[in-house]
């Protein structure tokens, strides 16, 4: 059973690439700042790489969250399915910050422009009007594996909740109590 519930989290994430409405789709990115506070933004699953349990996201390379990793490459990943009441835990490792010409250029003509503002995210600005856009891309691809993963999901007569670590080249699980 406990290698069910692995090969089912890899085929959720898998369904993110056909589904934009999928749970997984949208997920919770975790990082520690350089002041050592945590982190916490929503993301979007653009790649996901079911054999070595990579997920892939995008963003603009003067964000906090590159900077953090840069500093301190772990994160985590918090995926919650609403309908089957399921949430997964995935504590990873950035293991690439870099940018992508051919990823960017497949992006839709809107989503390439919020890579071009001229000031970077987070910085003050006078009004939403005043945001002023560029020639150069900013966009970067960031690629997460995973080192561990916490499944939970809450069931009637019992909850399940299974813990999976990356130990000597395989996936290894157990249950935990939920």
């Amino acid at each position: 059973m406990l290698d069910q519930i692995l090969a089912d989290c890899s085929t959720e994430w898998w369904k993110t690439k056909g589904n934009k409405k999928h749970p997984y789709r949208y997920f919770y990115l975790a990082t520690v700042a350089k002041d050592g506070l945590p982190e916490v933004r929503t993301v979007v699953l653009r790649k996901f790489e079911p054999r070595e349990l990579l997920f892939t996201i995008y963003t603009d390379a003067r964000t906090p969250k590159v900077n953090s990793l840069e500093v301190r490459p772990d994160a985590e990943l918090l995926f919650y399915d609403a309908r089957k009441l399921t949430q997964i835990r995935v504590r990873a490792i950035c293991i690439e910050q870099s940018r992508d010409e051919v990823a960017f250029s497949q992006q839709h003509q809107n989503a390439q422009k919020d890579y071009t503002t001229t000031i970077a995210p987070g910085e003050p600005i006078k009004s939403m009007d005043s945001v002023a856009y560029g020639e150069e891309n900013h966009f970067v691809k960031l690629v997460f594996k995973a080192t561990k993963i916490d499944y939970l999901r809450l069931k009637r007569p019992n909850h399940q909740r299974a813990i999976f670590e990356f130990l000597g080249g395989r996936w290894e699980g157990r249950f935990v109590s939920p």
